[in-house]
């Protein structure tokens, strides 16, 4: 026993007068781009055993990276514990310039600011490596780079291994997470509710960042979560093509498609102040085992669409389409760096403290686990694939540009009808809309028309007497068989739309005021139904007042082509409702000439694109 005692006392004294080491990286080395990258260093000489007395206090690193939130910074001992040190932190800023990881640093890394010079808490704990192991061997600092078209170089890191390494900082106070329950919110102010995330679209990031092609546009896209729990998905070793399993290692599938791999969602739950999850399916996503993780297909949804009126943007016609798959769910900004990106549901642009619960959040990255914490936001710039609405040949004007995050409702969020975004845009550069006017000089039974247009592919002439319609010129002399009234059209087409001109003539010795009737049958809507275009016709046997209006089936005017006193003659006038921006379905055609009216029904049935 007292060998024993003496024995201990002797490996007490030496541990006690052990002084600090340090074992650095100086090689260094390319940091690769989507991949992980390792970089080892030999520690030899301490103690076989290392624990609170004596143990790893803290950790250098210098890098440059222009991207800082692509990559994951961890730390593997000799015993091949895990360390997790900076996780997608500082967003699109860039570098580490001499950042110690210290237990008792005053900041957590996931406060800090690029380059982060200085000390921090990292995202894991230090302390797992003072376990009472042995640290002797190759230790290995790894840096997984997790979005493509960022690079960097690591410099060198630092280990340092003292005695009485700083003990784990006790739970924050204020920031709601997995260990903090206490602190997390409940949206009914109850101590028992799951925390959702409540996923969005961002106005702002679309105003500021799109360009025009002709035939197409470019944008960015930012999906906030505005929620009180993280968005986080984690895939599951269970992948399929075309519905028969198969192994997640496959590559593509025999048709071609990508492998679908099924992917749960996991939601956070309160309870007093104990924080537990449970987890959903959240459907099958394309998985790519040469990034080593999963896209959500169809994350974002972008349209151009035409405005009708509806409240409802998704109800407006859709001028040209757009979708992304998700590279990855990451945190790429916060709410408050990127102020504007986020807006409560009343409106009122918020940052992370008028978010409760944020930052909280557990995964976040590139790999089969994924997630954006609450108050953060993922961002999709305009140069990435995918990024853009094609439409191909319209017409200039104003259209608005429609972004749906997760538009399958794939995931359960807090709120489902708060993912749009609707931007206002007016396209300079696709087709010019046609121009046309038109004179006429009658002389008897000859009449001399002309037509002026511009930005028009074809133009075409009727003159209201059945003869065939003339393509030829714009500068037209019709002779007239018979005496009357005659309503003439003229047409100026272009890829984009039709602009219609007509004028009343008057040949030979037609009288008015003579008959009793103010018009006679020829009231028609020729086609009926129709897909594109349809003609409404009448002819007036006397000077009257006209009202000629088109109502939809809740009784909404859509059109009124006529408010006016109008001379006896032939009318016609061309109702598009493609270019109004109106959906299929029934409409009402109401006419009224003095005492006399008329109501049709007209069904409108566009093909299908």
């Amino acid at each position: 026993m007292k060998k024993y005692l003496l024995a201990f006392a002797i490996l007490f004294a030496f541990r006690a007068t052990l002084q600090a080491q340090s074992f650095s990286n100086t090689t260094g080395g390319p940091i690769a781009d989507v991949a992980t990258s390792s970089f080892p260093v030999t520690v030899s000489g301490l103690p076989s055993v290392i624990d609170t007395s004596f143990g790893l206090v803290s950790v250098r690193v210098n890098l440059n990276h222009t991207y800082d939130s692509d990559i994951k910074i961890y730390l593997k001992s000799a015993h091949n514990d895990s360390i997790m040190l900076s996780q997608n932190r500082g967003g699109s800023a860039d570098n580490y310039t001499n950042t110690v990881f210290l237990m008792d640093a005053t900041t957590l890394i996931q406060n800090g600011v690029a380059p982060f010079t200085g000390t921090f808490v990292p995202d894991g704990s230090l302390n797992l490596a003072n376990g009472g192991f042995d640290p002797n061997g190759v230790w290995t600092l790894y840096v997984k780079d997790e979005v493509p078209a960022d690079f960097g170089t690591m410099f060198s890191f630092t280990l340092n291994f003292g005695a009485n390494p700083p003990s784990d900082p006790p739970p924050p106070p204020g920031p709601c997470s997995a260990t903090n329950g206490q602190n997390c919110q409940c949206p009914d102010g109850s101590q028992d509710c799951d925390l959702l995330p409540d996923m969005t679209a961002s106005t702002l990031i679309i105003q500021q960042q799109h360009t025009e092609y002709p035939g197409y546009l470019t944008l960015s896209n930012a999906t906030p979560n505005i929620g009180w729990g993280p968005m986080e998905i984690h895939g599951v070793d269970s992948c399929y093509c075309n519905g028969v399993q198969v192994p997640c290692s496959l590559s593509v599938c025999p048709d071609g498609s990508p492998v679908k791999q099924l992917v749960k969602q996991t939601i956070y739950h309160k309870h007093n102040g104990d924080i537990t999850s449970w987890r959903r399916s959240a459907g099958f996503m394309s998985y790519h085992p040469s990034h080593g993780h999963i896209h959500v297909d169809n994350w974002g949804e972008f349209t151009l669409r035409k405005s009708n009126g509806d409240p409802n943007p998704l109800n407006w016609p859709i001028m040209g389409n757009g979708t992304k798959m998700s590279f990855c769910l990451i945190n790429l900004g916060d709410c408050t760096n990127n102020l504007g990106y986020c807006v409560s549901d009343s409106g009122n642009v918020i940052t992370q403290s008028n978010i409760p619960n944020s930052p909280f959040g557990m995964v976040t990255g590139c790999g089969t686990d994924q997630g954006i914490f609450t108050g953060n936001l993922d961002i999709y710039s305009q140069g990435l694939a995918g990024m853009s609405i094609n439409f191909g040949d319209i017409c200039n004007g104003d259209y608005h540009i429609v972004s749906v995050t997760d538009p399958n409702d794939n995931f359960l969020e807090l709120n489902e009808n708060n993912n749009i975004a609707v931007v206002p845009i007016t396209l300079t550069d696709q087709l010019p809309v046609p121009t046309a006017s038109i004179t006429s000089n009658t002389i008897g039974m000859n009449v001399a028309f002309n037509a002026s247009t511009t930005n028009a592919s074809s133009f075409s002439w009727n003159f209201g007497d059945g003869s065939p319609a003339d393509t030829s010129n714009l500068l037209t002399i019709h002779n007239y068989a018979n005496d009357g009234a005659y309503i003439v059209t003229f047409t100026a087409s272009s890829a984009c739309t039709t602009v219609v001109r007509t004028d009343t003539v008057f040949v030979g010795n037609f009288t008015v005021g003579l008959q009793n009737k103010v018009f006679d049958k020829a009231f028609a809507v020729s086609p009926n139904p129709f897909s594109h275009a349809t003609t409404i016709s009448y002819q007036l046997m006397n000077y009257t007042e006209v009202q000629l209006r088109i109502l939809d089936a809740s009784g909404r005017e859509v059109k009124n082509f006529a408010g006016e006193l109008q001379i006896p003659g032939r009318y016609q006038y061309i109702f598009d409702p493609e270019n109004l921006g109106l959906s299929a379905g029934m409409y009402f055609l109401t006419f009224r000439a003095g005492d006399e009216s008329r109501q049709l029904k007209m069904m409108y049935a566009p093909d299908k694109k």
